[in-house]
């Protein structure tokens, strides 16, 4: 007899966003912002079973955000754990509920993504630029599906372009450039590089990086960097202490400056697809795309 999925409930549904709420976290000197606006999809025929009380869930879930946040600052500073790791401090930044409130929904997946009994989830945040490589501030999305196997995502980074006059430049080009492909701590991803660099490592609050690994300390707060070129080449940089390779070999390291700062080693090319492995702590499996 074929054993019928279970649909997903509302506590199951909360349990999901609650995880998406602290794997999403961003990191100020002095707040911390999460991710405000949810999207979750359920199964159709899942979704039919619950529509007549789908006002009430949203409003609940958006309830449960907020005591979440609250009881995440009240006990953050017995908490040691993933938030300390996000957080590169002895006391993690409070969390800001957002100003406008929590932007929740709840809706049927009409793109035939998900089976019975699995859980889609959309999770955005409104990113500052990157002082670094300088640009438009960038919204991240994070693309979770839940199942029995466990949790899988994808991340892309959308350029906001607040620009209204006549004279404002073209939108950015954020056509997908390559993926990345990992497991960490927190499960398996796929991030989607929608722009020409990038970089990739651990974060912290001092320490902007677009790929954020959770992983052993090894692997440094920002790792490696990896550039497109116009001609559709990819280069990377090691910036860590214990070193990157690619399919087996050692990329030029990361050298110390004269104040005892690492600079990012030389560039390297790497092949179309291939094995990038960080301090033998973690691979990423890296594969390039056609501009379409």
């Amino acid at each position: 007899m074929t054993q019928t999925a279970k649909a997903p409930t509302g506590v199951s549904i909360w349990n999901a966003m609650r995880e998406e709420l602290t794997l999403n976290l961003y990191p100020l000197p002095y707040t911390t912002l999460p991710p405000s606006v949810f999207y979750v999809y359920l199964h159709p025929a899942d979704f039919d079973r619950i529509e007549g009380i789908v006002p009430r869930l949203v409003a609940e879930l958006q309830q449960a955000l907020s005591d979440e946040v609250r009881r995440i600052n009240e006990g953050r500073q017995k908490s040691r754990g993933v938030l300390s790791r996000l957080i590169a401090r002895d006391e993690a930044p409070r969390i800001e509920v957002p100003a406008a409130g929590w932007d929740v929904h709840v809706t049927a997946d009409r793109n035939g993504a998900l089976q019975p009994g699995e859980l889609g989830i959309d999770s955005m945040l409104p990113l500052p630029p990157p002082l670094e490589f300088g640009g438009p501030a960038t919204t991240r999305i994070v693309k979770s599906v839940l199942t029995d196997a466990g949790r899988r995502s994808t991340t892309i980074e959308v350029a906001s372009n607040g620009a209204s006059s006549a004279d404002a430049p073209p939108p950015p080009d954020l056509r997908e450039r390559a993926t990345l492909v990992y497991d960490d701590e927190q499960g398996h991803h796929e991030f989607s590089m929608c722009k020409d660099q990038l970089s990739v490592g651990r974060g912290g609050s001092a320490v902007w990086v677009d790929v954020q690994l959770f992983a052993s300390p090894r692997i440094s707060r920002e790792h490696f960097r990896l550039r497109r070129d116009r001609s559709g080449r990819f280069f990377i940089q090691d910036a860590s202490s214990w070193g990157t390779a690619v399919d087996g070999v050692a990329v030029p390291r990361a050298v110390n400056g004269g104040d005892g700062v690492l600079r990012p080693g030389a560039e390297h090319e790497i092949a179309p697809a291939c094995r990038i492995e960080l301090a033998g702590a973690l691979v990423m499996h890296f594969a390039a795309k056609p501009l379409r």
